[in-house]
């Protein structure tokens, strides 16, 4: 008997050299997403933290083809979704929805609530009339809210309520992926864990994976089994959630986790804060893009970007772009 051939693993995502370039006047660019590369799998919730204009929405909406890449491809199940015709693309929208920011913003205003709901189910032309009004209840009950708020507006609810209700829109397709960009940020910080909670118990649930984008740590943490921290377009750090938050490698996410408020007031922190502000995309540094702000920098660091390394420990990935650790 022959040797056993090994099976390739099929992640549920799959993003290699993801870049975008968005021009502007006078022949310049703004290089948004450069190169960046990771994998998911199915039931993973990928945290993406960076400071804002790093690239994380960008990422976000790149990963679901909102727009076109310059760059790199996306597969999802090992189907390389950059190179899929308009119709192909929009099936695949039924296993990849986003949760937008701004629940204010996100949904129309001059539509009652049970549409909003339906209108992936129209689209995708799932059920009867009656069998879409059906699931439209359901949804709204798996999110907390009323049946009788499918005849009302926007409008009349909170934002708390308004953000549930984006989330059960995101779910009538019943996805695999969602992408959620920043989708506690515009709450009130008493809603903020219910929203939260809804989104663990629907993972639970549902089986559901998230790239979850945020600008906070505390909250990545509670939600992320993997972490991705994002510099300027790139990925710097990325690890398991629990990795990184015990031994962060490259200065900047040290720096983001000592801009973390502690409550303690008598725990010594070891760590030096972040000092200055996030380069322009226009113009990025030469070398290693955090090197301007770098208590750390050498003169390498000027003139080489760094390639990620693997410094993982107890058989778990943990790779850093940086020439620290080179």
């Amino acid at each position: 008997m022959g040797a056993e051939v090994p099976r390739m693993t099929v992640h549920l995502l799959d993003v290699q050299g993801l870049s975008k370039t968005f021009p502007l006047k006078g022949g310049r660019f703004i290089r948004a997403v450069d190169g960046v590369s990771f994998t998911q799998a199915q039931g993973e919730t990928i945290g993406i933290v960076g400071e804002s204009g790093c690239g994380k929405s960008t990422l976000g909406r790149l990963i679901l083809r909102l727009i076109e890449p310059t760059a790199g491809d996306v597969r999802f199940r090992g189907k390389d979704i950059t190179l899929l015709p308009a119709d192909a693309m929009r099936a695949m929208r039924r296993h990849m929805q986003m949760i937008f920011q701004d629940p204010y913003a996100s949904l129309d205003p001059r539509m009652r609530v049970g549409d909003l709901i339906e209108e992936p189910l129209v689209i995708h032309a799932i059920g009867t009339k009656a069998e879409r009004a059906q699931e439209v209840a359901r949804l709204l009950d798996t999110v907390g809210l009323p049946t009788e708020a499918a005849r009302r507006y926007p409008h009349e609810f909170s934002g708390g309520q308004r953000q549930r209700i984006s989330i059960a829109r995101a779910l009538a397709l019943h996805p695999e992926l969602i992408v959620a960009d920043e989708p506690v940020s515009a709450l009130d910080v008493s809603i903020q864990s219910q929203v939260l909670n809804l989104l663990m118990d629907l993972k639970r649930e549902r089986g559901l994976s998230y790239l979850f984008i945020s600008h906070n740590l505390a909250v990545v943490k509670y939600v992320s089994d993997t972490l991705a921290v994002m510099y300027l377009g790139r990925i710097v750090e990325l690890g398991s959630t629990e990795s990184v938050y015990a031994d962060p490698k490259h200065p900047y996410t040290q720096a983001l986790l000592a801009a973390i408020p502690e409550p303690d007031p008598d725990r010594a922190r070891d760590r030096v804060p972040l000092q200055g502000e996030l380069p322009s995309p226009e113009h990025p540094p030469t070398g290693c893009p955090f090197h301007p702000r770098c208590p750390q920098a050498m003169d390498r660091c000027r003139r080489e970007v760094p390639l990620p390394l693997e410094r993982g420990t107890k058989g778990q990935s943990h790779r850093v772009a940086c020439h620290l650790y080179d």
